[in-house]
């Protein structure tokens, strides 16, 4: 048995594979004051579907799996330690400053543009906690002017004399020479030992990065030191629980790229939008195995809608400098871009857009107002309500019923009665701008991409994915839908596929072809000595967490450029030593291949200089994804699987009755044509009208756009 675990900002979704090929899932509230009792709740409710009690299964599991939102809401509530930075002499308001274009960094494009109210975020560390020192290394790592210890145990004096008690030590060109690094953290541990400081974080930069851009390795130690109480604090917690109540295997901690870890080998900044992740790699996987060849992944939660974009069976596009929260970090991370615009959105008046919906959000608690729970504030799932599409004893396996009075009340206060409109209108229209926002948010992703949206099939899923798919596919014109088996949790099972994974990653300035001299680039074993290195810690790495040095696998990536340009290109390099002009060759193949499939041909000048900017080793343990099993074929027809019919709003024509069907009972070949509604016990699928609907033998229920005549 293995237990997958996903949390989001409305549900906590469970995910359940056993070793006879079988699955059980579960869906929970989330608990946002103590996340463990929502993901106790959703084993718990798994063990019942499987007649035995928690304790019971937890003592049989071998792996629980663990996607984390604890280090965004520890960023969003601003509520980690109070920080101090020791940096090099000269440069303490690095993180200040930060980048020209710091202030627009995490912020929705609509804000970027209003330049008169553009506020740069609140520092983390503020400027009195930040302490300098005399010291200087450069970029080839020379020391040019020692450190004093003397000089370091003053200020971090200064710095306890100001209530500080995380400590975080980025110098200029650590990641070249950690030397002045470590001695800050000797003078630290010999003045402060553990007794002192207890689990307060000290944490080096160049054991976060190895990268040039100080900005970026600062800001990446920083929001690691301010998430590391909330990591080791919170899921210690919950690994010494489940301890407790039988679990003996490692609590692994999704990464946000696209692999997992122990907890004990797991840094705070990999696990920020791990669950979103999970169902990237879920839907990668998928699609190598069923020969989509271009999928558009599609993850509509309770609080937001995740999009990411998946090619020739593989999840091809990384961010290097991704923005966490309002801070752009070091950290390689799956490109996966995210709105707030999920069931629980709030739908609000504006003086230019008219109806406009998110990103605030409901959450779970109080949640929307037809929850009953205290929310007043109209949202989508209220408006979902009112047009009919949602079953309100049904909803969540009917554990969660829903008031559609008071979903009509809150739509009526915030928004009909201010517009001069009824309800149904109302609810329609924050319908069609959270359906428009969608899908210019996935079209804006893919287009940039260079790709045509049209060319893709969509994958929807999440708790509200399937609700509003043929929606957002309308406004990209795309022609196919899959909404995936069991696709409420399907970031959950996506994680049940995930291998353990690690990258090694550092700056280097190597010139493959110099134009000018017209040289190539000849001394080998400088690039290999870094290969060969990343090596060597990664098989130290995994054979310290119990695996042999010949289960390990790797690939080697370059972040490589060309004369002139800014902008860097990641490529998969074809060797992983260079040890012939043959293989220098080939690496400068891959380069102009990958440049001119993005940029066209006609972009593509091999005459110009070629330089490595970074080199990026990936290491794993492979493992056999979880296989989904074949859907039990039934003899009998479509109109079996028929459960009534009820009143839906619908563009052609207004309110009509609209035949709603069971998903359990569909079986391989049945056929549905639009409009109707199809009810699993965690999601609700709207074929619209113009959508034929057909499910397969392994559960994927596959939405057509009818051609038009």
């Amino acid at each position: 048995m293995e237990i997958n675990v996903d949390i989001g900002g409305t549900f906590t979704d469970c995910f359940a594979t056993r070793s006879d090929g079988g699955v059980a899932t579960a869906k929970a509230l989330t608990t946002h004051h103590d996340l463990a009792l929502g993901f106790m709740r959703a084993v718990e409710d798994i063990a019942g579907e499987l007649d035995t009690d928690a304790d019971a299964l937890l003592a049989r599991t071998e792996a629980i799996r663990y996607a984390t939102t604890l280090g965004t809401n520890a960023l969003i509530e601003r509520s980690g330690p109070r920080l101090g930075l020791i940096t090099t002499m000269g440069h303490a308001d690095t993180v200040g400053i930060g980048r020209c274009r710091q202030w627009g960094d995490g912020l929705p494009v609509t804000m970027t543009r209003d330049l008169a109210r553009a506020q740069r975020p609140e520092p983390l560390v503020p400027p009195e906690q930040i302490a300098t020192v005399r010291e200087r290394v450069t970029y080839t790592g020379e020391v040019l002017m020692p450190l004093s210890a003397d000089e370091v145990r003053e200020r971090v004096g200064d710095l306890v004399d100001l209530g500080v008690r995380g400590f975080v030590v980025c110098l200029l060109n650590a990641h070249v020479n950690p030397q002045h690094e470590l001695l800050i953290r000797d003078v630290l541990e010999e003045e402060y030992p553990s007794s002192y400081l207890g689990r307060f974080p000290v944490i080096l930069s160049h054991e976060v990065s190895k990268r040039s851009g100080e900005y970026v390795r600062s800001m990446t130690a920083i929001i690691d030191a301010y998430l590391h109480r909330f990591t080791a604090d919170r899921l210690s917690a919950l690994r010494d629980d489940l301890r407790v109540r039988g679990y003996r295997g490692e609590l692994l901690l999704v990464h946000n790229t696209g692999g997992m870890g122990s907890l004990a080998r797991t840094t705070p900044v990999r696990t920020v939008h791990a669950g979103p992740v999970a169902g990237l790699y879920g839907s990668r996987h998928l699609a190598a195995s069923f020969g989509y060849d271009k999928l558009v992944t599609t993850d509509m939660g309770g609080t937001s809608f995740d999009v990411g974009v998946v090619v020739q069976g593989s999840v091809r596009f990384y961010q290097f400098n991704p923005v966490i929260d309002r801070w752009r970090v070091q950290v390689p991370m799956m490109d996966i871009k995210a709105i707030g615009a999920g069931g629980g959105s709030i739908a609000r008046l504006d003086p230019v857009a008219g109806v406009a919906v998110g990103p605030q959000s409901a959450g779970s608690t109080p949640g929307p107002a037809c929850y009953g729970q205290g929310g007043t504030e109209p949202t989508v799932t209220d408006a979902n309500l009112v047009l009919g599409y949602l079953d309100p004893d049904g909803y969540h396996g009917g554990e969660l019923p829903l008031d559609r009075r008071r979903a009509e009340r809150a739509i009526e206060r915030r928004i009909a009665k201010p517009l001069g409109i009824d309800v149904l209108d109302a609810a329609r229209r924050i319908r069609q701008v959270v359906d428009e926002r969608m899908g210019s948010e996935i079209f804006r992703e893919v287009t940039l991409k260079g790709y045509d949206p049209r060319e893709f099939t969509v994958f929807s899923f999440g708790g509200g994915g399937p609700l509003h798919a043929c929606g957002y596919a309308g406004v990209l014109d795309a022609e196919q839908v899959v909404v995936p088996p069991h696709s409420s949790v399907f970031s959950a099972s996506g994680a049940a596929g995930l291998e353990l994974l690690r990258i090694y990653e550092r700056s280097a300035w190597l010139t493959l072809f110099n134009p000018l001299t017209k040289q190539l680039f000849s001394d080998y074993e400088s690039f290999n000595a870094i290969v060969d290195g990343f090596r060597e810690q990664a098989v130290k790495d995994f054979v310290a967490e119990g695996f042999g040095s010949d289960e390990l696998r790797t690939s080697l990536e370059l972040d490589v450029r060309s004369t002139g340009q800014l902008n860097v290109i990641t490529i998969a390099s074809p060797v992983e030593r260079i040890e012939s002009d043959n293989d220098l060759a080939a690496v400068l193949k891959a380069y102009f291949a990958e440049y001119a499939d993005r940029f066209s041909d006609l972009a593509l000048t091999r005459e110009v200089g070629v330089s490595i900017d970074a080199i990026r080793l990936r290491a794993w343990i492979p493992r056999e994804p979880w296989e989904l099993p074949e859907r039990e074929r039934v003899d009998r027809g479509v109109e079996d699987a028929r459960r009534g019919a009820r009143e839906c709003w619908w563009q052609q024509g207004g309110l009509q009755a609209t035949p709603v069907y069971d998903y359990a009972a569909l079986g391989p070949g049945h056929e549905l044509q639009g409009p109707a509604v199809v009810e699993a016990a965690d999601t609700t699928i709207l074929v619209e009208p113009g959508w034929n609907g057909w499910m397969d033998e392994y559960g994927f229920f596959t939405m057509r756009k009818e051609k038009q005549r």
